[in-house]
């Protein structure tokens, strides 16, 4: 009997076996995608091979419903990639296969036979200077090695590193070789799509969550075929299934973006590493702020360290001026008159601005004056959110909406406020003091669709706006040669959230919106308002300096025993019920707890603990944390399928988690 074996992306560590369509080969179905039915489900399923088994009457072998592709889409890096995947993130071949290739790629109906290889390149240049050349010189006789390896290229923001990253792919281009540059928004996209087609024309692909799932097929078909040799993209683009990659770059490599939370919790960066190896390529991580993770790699010469500390043309780094907001908190505006002074001054001298505020809805919390109990989302441990334009009230994480409540809930009086700031209401105090201002605010309630950023992007860029203001979306990446002035009006938004990366996300934030300041003739200058202004992360922040902060934020982790000096991953329980919930978390620390002591692994175990949001969507949710190297982490949690939890609890783990809570 002729069985195929079929990894189903559900989180159970095994294949599946399904009979073939009658009348078909069963061997033309290896390496596609096919319909099957699965319990009471329709999935789709990846054909891994088809065995010749003798046949076995005691059980009843259903048929595949459907195959999804004309053409095998498995090859042999894909399979190693996928057992790589589900042995290092703890996740079913299956699972793995969906990341790699994506169950939502949809066959378009009819697909076009005439597209032709275009590799003429644009020939748009530019001059680069010392440290550019020298980079791009670093990379490219590595290219020409055909060796792996891995650099960080440490430049300060406007150092131009786009450009290196430019030159290196044409390089790697002219080698017959294929490129993969990973972005870290969906906002950046417009600008380096702009940039990249005019170096590069037809032979670019742009992938993310925006597009299509035709758009999808047609990409995935043209890298695998070479009808396109770039792709460019936000993380799942690390997956583009070139047969002969010869750079990988990930710009803005300390953004979390790149380390995916759900189920497989892939991180792009070790991808692309693990695909620079087996292409024998070269990987490229760039970033003003670097992970202290990449950096401490570079410093111990696990890898190559290249270094831009010169901006562009000589230009001047932008003057930052701390501002405390210290005994003027809330008085009147978070707008302070000295940030309002600044902002004049720009207009009338017709540059532009970005004001950032890392918050978006028009106040963040709802308050009764006569209790002051706030009011909080009934699904979550949260507060709900004002909105103006309908006035409601909203959860930001299960999406709750609400009318303005007239009376507190607790105390039933009658005197409710509505306090701090959001974008929505700096957007109305910018108008309102600025009334000839033209302002586009970009965060999450207004860029709904890829037309948004867009919008953003060519109003800035062609002067259609005088003030950007937005949330961190806006903090990286774009490059507008009259933004003279950025404002941070609240630096703190991220100091004191729980985790262990929140200085460095403070840094990384500040320092990244600021290098948005004086990229063109224009000297530029930056305004930060904070609580804290003593703060190392703000200080060395303010004077551009990331050694001296990697310095004092590096020993905070060895002292703490966090990354880069150890591994960790996350153990969540979940369930609706609160007491479960408790009882399965407990229990799954002593479970693993007999393991470590029986093993004699050398592993710290912690918690359980609530998770920073104790509860999302009626889900209470805890962890438990797990310490030490990641073989040894990799070997315990195995264990973790065998622990009877129960009824309605979810417990799911997480390898190298970007926040432990």
């Amino acid at each position: 009997m002729i069985l195929l074996d079929v990894a189903v992306p559900v989180p159970l560590n095994k294949t599946f076996h399904y009979l073939p369509l009658e009348g078909i080969n069963p061997q033309s179905f290896v390496g596609k995608r096919v319909k099957i039915p699965f319990g009471k489900r329709i999935l789709l399923g990846y054909v891994l091979s088809s065995l010749d088994i003798e046949e076995d009457t005691s059980f009843k072998v259903k048929h595949i419903i459907d195959v999804i592709d004309e053409k095998n889409l498995i090859d042999k890096e894909s399979r190693e990639l996928a057992d790589y995947i589900s042995k290092n993130y703890v996740c079913s071949l299956g699972e793995a296969y969906a990341s790699i290739i994506p169950i939502s790629m949809k066959v378009p109906k009819r697909i076009s036979k005439k597209t032709k290889n275009n590799f003429e390149i644009k020939s748009e240049r530019h001059i680069l200077n010392n440290q550019q050349q020298n980079a791009v010189s670093i990379i490219n006789e590595n290219l020409d090695k055909n060796s792996y390896n891995t650099f960080l290229v440490h430049g300060i923001t406007a150092s131009g590193k786009t450009e290196v990253y430019i030159n290196a792919i044409d390089h790697a281009l002219s080698q017959g070789k294929s490129a993969i540059m990973l972005i870290p928004e969906i906002s950046l996209t417009p600008q380096f799509v702009d940039i990249m087609t005019k170096r590069f024309g037809s032979i670019l692909g742009v992938w993310h969550s925006g597009i299509t799932n035709i758009e999808k097929y047609k990409l995935f078909h043209k890298a695998k075929t070479d009808k396109i040799r770039i792709m460019l993209g936000a993380r799942s683009a690390i997956f583009s299934p070139f047969k002969k990659i010869g750079i990988i770059i990930i710009d803005e490599e300390h953004e979390y973006a790149y380390k995916q939370e759900q189920k497989p919790s892939y991180d792009a960066r070790e991808i692309a590493k693990w695909r620079g190896k087996y292409h024998n390529g070269v990987v490229v991580f760039g970033s003003a702020t670097p992970s202290l993770e990449s950096y401490k790699d570079a410093k111990d010469n696990n890898i190559g360290l290249i270094e831009l500390n010169e901006r562009v043309d000589k230009k001047e780094l932008p003057e930052v001026k701390i501002i405390s907001l210290k005994e003027r908190l809330f008085k009147t505006s978070l707008l302070l008159p000295e940030t309002v002074d600044a902002i004049s001054k720009a207009l009338s001298r017709k540059e532009q601005i970005i004001v950032f505020l890392n918050r978006r809805g028009y106040s963040p919390s709802i308050m009764c004056k006569k209790c002051g109990s706030v009011y909080q989302c009934p699904n979550c441990s949260i507060s709900m959110v004002f909105h103006r334009n309908p006035d409601l009230v909203k959860c930001h994480y299960c999406d709750e909406t609400k009318y303005l409540p007239l009376t507190c809930s607790v105390c039933k009086g009658i005197e409710i406020t509505v306090f701090g700031s959001g974008t929505q209401k700096i957007e109305d105090e910018l108008k309102r003091l600025f009334k000839a201002a033209r302002i586009f605010r970009l965060d999450s309630d207004t860029a709904s669709s890829r037309e948004s950023y867009a919008n953003a992007y060519n109003g800035i860029k062609s002067e259609e706006y005088d003030i950007l203001l937005g949330t961190q979306m806006i903090a990286k990446g774009f490059d507008f040669p009259r933004v003279s002035l950025v404002c941070v009006l609240d630096a703190d938004t991220s100091l004191y959230l729980p985790g262990f990366k929140s200085v460095e996300r403070t840094f990384q934030l500040i320092t990244q919106v600021a290098g948005r300041s004086g990229r063109g003739n224009t000297k530029g200058s930056v305004i930060v308002q904070t609580n804290n202004p003593a703060h190392y992360a703000i200080q060395h922040a303010k004077n551009h300096d990331f050694v001296s902060f990697y310095n004092i934020e590096i020993e905070q982790r060895k002292k703490m025993l966090y990354p880069p000096y150890c591994d960790v991953a996350k153990i969540a329980v979940r369930n609706k019920n609160e007491q479960k919930a408790d009882d399965d978390s407990e229990s799954l620390f002593i479970f693993l707890k007999g393991l470590i002591d029986g093993y004699e692994l050398e592993l710290k175990l912690l918690g359980p603990v609530s998770d920073y949001i104790a509860k999302l969507n009626n889900v209470y949710r805890r962890n438990v944390i797990i310490k030490g190297e990641r073989g040894k982490i990799l070997h315990l949690v195995k264990f973790v399928e065998g622990f009877k939890q129960s009824s309605g609890t979810f417990i799911g783990v997480e390898i190298m988690p970007s926040e432990l809570i």
